[in-house]
C-alpha cells in the first residue's frame, strides 16, 4: 500500500480523538536542530467542522485486538486496514513540520498483539524522531494496561502523554468496552503523575535531570454514549484534575460509527450544544476559579443548553450583581457573564490609570451586551438591577448603549507638527526632539500623508539612529519592557494617528514618573492597547498559516500578504524553528521579505513575478497532495460547522494554507 493510501485510511482512523493542544511545553531549539516547541502553541488550520489542526494526528496501526463499541477501529468492524512504518512516520513528520504545516506528531495506535508490544512501538517510533534532530512537540497516546517501564521511556521523549479513559463510569466501560477496565486506565495515569512529580523534584535539586512528559497529561471522555448526566461527567473530570493532576480532559460528542451490536444510543446528531456546554462548564473549574457546586449540583444534574454555564451562574445568584467594574476584585470580575480571563486583567490593570467607562470596555474586548445587566460603571444606567431573587428585568439586556465620548480634536489653526519620515526611529527622534526643543508639538505624523492647513507649522524632524536608540533604552524605564513593546507593536498597525498616540502615551508616563500630573489619555492608552493586541494576533496568526515550499536549491519559500507589517514580530519566531534549513519569507503587499541563510536574518527585495514553477523541488508536490488529502480525511462530516470554520480561518486567509488550494497547483502561484 502506497503512502497516501495509509495517511488517509489512518488519518481518519485517528480523528474522533479530539485532543488538539500543542502547548505547554517549554523545549527549545538546542543548536541547529529542527523545531521547538513554544509555550502558548500555535494553531495552523481548522477543518470544516472548526476544529483547529495544530497536530499530525495519525495512528502506527487502525489493527486492533479490542472490540470496543464506540471504537471505529475495533475489530469487528469492517473496515480497510493499513500500518506505517516507524521511518514513514518519521518522513511524514519532518516534510510536514518543515513547511510549516503543523506543530508537532500525535502518535496513537490500535492494540497489536498485547499492549507492550503496541506501546515499545509507539516509544520506538519517537525514539527515532528524535534521533532525527526533531525538536518539535510530541503528543503521545499510552495504552490501558501498558508497563511501567515503557511508560517511563515514553515519557522521555514526548511533550505530553495522555490515556483515554473514554466514559464517565466504569459501569458503561464494562457495558461497552469489556476489554477494558478503570484500573487499567488508572494505573497508567498514576504512574505518569507520579513520575511528573519525582522529575520535578529532582530537578530542583540537580541540574541535568532530562524532562518527563513537561506539558502533563490529559484524557478524554466520550459525551452521549453512555446515560451519565452533566453531573456526573464533571464530577469524575474535577476528581481527576485534583487526584491526577491532569492539564485537559477533552469532551468529544459520540459518532455513531455504525455496525456495532451492543447497546448504543441512537442518535440522529452528536450532541455538540452539550460537548460545548461541558467545555464553557470546564473552563470556569479549571481557569476561572469557580468549584463545581458553583456550576452544576446533583438537584440539576443536566447543563442549560439556552444559556452558557456562568450566565445561568449569574442569574441563580442575583444577589451578587451588579459588580462594580471600578472597585470589585478580580475573582469577582471574573464571574461576570460577557468578560474572560484576558479582558478581566485589562480591566483591573488599566482602571489604575483612571476610571472607566462602558465605552472603555469595549474598546477592552469585553462582550458588552452581555456584560452589562451586570456591571456598574460609569455610563452605564444608574439602577440595572432588581431586588434579589427577582431575576434580571429584560429592560436591562435590551438597553441600547450610551453613546461614546470622543475626545475633543484639537483645532488644525496653528498647530505644531513634527514631521517624521514614517519610520519608528523617525518617531523616536521626533519624542526626543519634542523633549529637548521649547515649544513641544501638536501631533507626530509621516511627512507626505495629506495638505497641511494653512495655519499649520510642520517642522522636519531628520532620523538619528544613535537618538533613537537612546530614546528606545530610556522608555523601558519610564514604561517597562511590556509596555514599550506595545509601542512598536501599535506603529506596526500603521493606523491613522498612531505616532500622535504613542507621544501622547509616552508623556503621560513620563510625567507620572516625575511626580507631575500631566493630561491622563485613558482612551489613547485602551487604544494603543487594542492596537497592540490585533497586531500581536495578526504576527500570530501568520506563525501558523505561513507556508513553505521547497525549492530545488534546498532552501523554502513562503509568500505572504498580512494586514500589519508583522515580519519583524516573527523573524525570532522561525529563526529558533527551523534552524537547520534557509528560508525565505516575503510580504508581497509591502514588497519586502526575510532571508535566513542558517546563520543570519537579512531583510531583502526580490521581483516575486519572476518565480516559476520550474524552481520547486520535485518532492513538493507529493507533500503538497499528501497534506491535502490528510486535511480532507480528518474532518469529522457529521460535526461540520461552516460557521465555525470560517470564525477560525476568515476567507482573508485563504491564500495561504496549502490545503485551501485547489489539488494539484503549487500554492505559491495560486496567489
Amino acid at each position: 500500500m502506497d503512502i497516501e493510501n495509509k495517511l488517509t485510511i489512518l488519518a481518519d482512523a485517528a480523528k474522533y480523538d479530539v485532543s488538539c493542544a500543542s502547548s505547554g511545553s517549554r523545549r527549545k531549539n538546542s543548536g541547529r536542530r529542527l523545531g521547538n516547541s513554544a509555550p502558548s502553541g500555535i494553531c495552523h488550520t481548522y477543518t470544516e467542522d472548526g476544529r483547529c489542526v495544530s497536530l499530525l494526528k495519525i495512528l502506527l496501526t487502525n489493527l486492533c485486538i479490542y472490540d470496543c463499541a464506540y471504537c471505529v477501529n475495533r475489530c469487528s468492524n469492517d473496515l480497510p486496514r493499513a500500518a506505517f512504518t516507524t521511518r514513514e512516520i518519521v518522513s511524514l513528520t519532518i516534510d510536514f513540520y518543515r513547511r510549516n504545516y503543523i506543530e508537532g506528531l500525535f502518535l496513537s495506535s490500535g492494540i497489536i498483539r498485547s499492549p507492550d508490544d503496541t506501546m515499545e512501538r509507539l516509544v520506538r517510533t519517537v525514539q527515532m524522531l528524535r534521533g532525527q534532530g526533531f525538536n518539535g512537540y510530541i503528543h503521545l497516546k499510552c495504552v490501558p494496561f501498558a508497563s511501567r517501564r515503557l511508560i517511563q521511556q515514553a515519557g522521555q521523549h514526548a511533550d505530553r502523554l495522555s490515556v483515554n479513559i473514554e466514559l464517565p463510569s466504569e459501569a458503561s466501560l464494562m457495558r461497552l468496552a469489556q476489554d477494558k477496565t478503570y484500573a487499567s486506565v488508572l494505573t497508567p495515569m498514576g504512574v505518569i503523575r507520579e513520575t511528573i512529580a519525582e522529575t520535578r523534584a529532582d530537578r530542583k535539586r540537580l541540574r541535568h535531570v532530562p524532562a518527563f512528559a513537561p506539558a502533563g497529561q490529559s484524557t478524554q471522555l466520550i459525551v452521549g454514549a453512555s446515560p451519565e448526566s452533566d453531573y456526573e461527567i464533571l464530577n469524575l473530570a474535577d476528581g481527576l484534575y485534583r487526584e491526577q493532576t491532569l492539564k485537559r480532559v477533552y469532551y468529544s460528542a459520540y459518532v455513531p460509527v455504525g455496525g456495532s451490536r451492543k447497546p448504543l444510543p441512537d442518535l440522529l446528531e452528536p450532541p455538540l450544544r452539550r460537548e460545548n456546554r461541558l467545555y464553557q462548564a470546564d473552563w470556569l473549574m479549571r481557569l476561572y476559579g469557580f468549584s463545581i457546586d458553583e456550576v452544576i449540583d446533583s438537584a440539576s444534574p443536566w447543563l442549560d443548553l439556552t444559556i452558557d454555564p456562568k450566565q445561568a451562574f449569574a442569574l441563580r445568584h442575583p444577589e451578587r450583581f451588579p459588580v462594580d467594574i471600578n472597585t470589585a476584585d478580580r475573582e469577582m470580575i471574573l464571574r461576570v457573564p460577557g468578560i474572560g480571563l484576558k479582558s478581566a486583567n485589562r480591566i483591573v490593570h488599566l482602571r489604575q490609570k483612571g476610571r472607566l467607562r462602558l465605552e472603555h470596555l469595549r474598546q477592552l474586548g469585553a462582550i458588552v451586551t452581555r456584560a452589562r445587566p451586570y456591571i456598574h460603571c460609569e455610563g452605564s444606567p444608574a439602577r440595572q438591577w432588581p431586588v434579589a431573587g427577582t431575576g434580571i428585568p429584560a429592560q436591562a439586556a435590551a438597553m441600547a448603549s450610551p453613546p461614546e465620548v470622543p475626545e475633543a480634536s484639537s483645532n488644525s489653526a496653528g498647530r505644531r507638527v513634527f514631521e517624521t519620515d514614517g519610520s519608528f526611529e523617525g518617531l523616536l527622534s521626533a519624542i526626543f526632539k519634542a523633549y529637548t526643543d521649547p515649544a513641544p508639538p501638536d501631533a507626530i505624523e509621516p511627512a507626505g500623508i495629506g495638505q497641511r492647513g494653512l495655519f499649520e507649522q510642520a517642522v522636519t524632524i531628520n532620523t538619528d539612529p544613535v537618538t533613537a536608540d537612546r530614546v528606545w533604552k530610556g522608555l523601558k524605564k519610564h514604561l517597562g519592557a511590556k509596555r514599550r513593546r506595545k509601542l512598536l507593536d501599535a506603529f506596526l498597525s500603521g493606523h491613522a494617528g498612531v505616532e500622535t498616540m504613542i507621544f501622547q502615551l509616552v508623556a503621560d508616563a513620563i510625567a507620572a514618573g516625575r511626580g507631575r500630573t500631566g493630561k491622563t489619555h485613558l482612551s489613547t492608552f485602551i487604544q494603543i492597547d487594542k492596537l497592540s493586541r490585533q497586531v500581536r494576533l495578526e504576527a500570530h496568526r501568520m506563525k501558523g498559516l505561513v507556508r513553505f515550499e521547497q525549492t530545488r536549491e534546498d532552501g523554502y519559500l513562503a509568500l505572504v500578504a498580512p494586514r500589519y507589517d508583522v515580519l519583524p514580530l516573527v523573524r525570532r519566531h522561525f529563526e529558533s524553528r527551523f534552524a537547520d534549513q534557509c528560508w525565505i519569507i516575503y510580504d508581497t503587499r509591502r514588497n519586502y521579505g526575510l532571508a535566513y541563510d542558517g546563520r543570519h536574518t537579512q531583510a531583502m527585495q526580490m521581483d516575486v513575478a519572476a518565480l516559476a514553477v520550474a524552481c520547486l523541488n520535485d518532492h513538493e508536490q507529493l507533500c503538497q497532495t499528501l497534506w491535502q488529502n490528510y486535511y480532507a480525511a480528518v474532518n469529522v462530516q457529521a460535526r461540520n460547522n461552516p460557521r465555525l470554520h470560517l470564525s477560525k480561518l476568515p476567507r482573508r486567509y485563504w491564500r495561504y494554507p496549502t490545503e485551501k488550494q485547489s489539488p494539484g497547483s503549487h500554492q505559491t502561484h495560486g496567489r
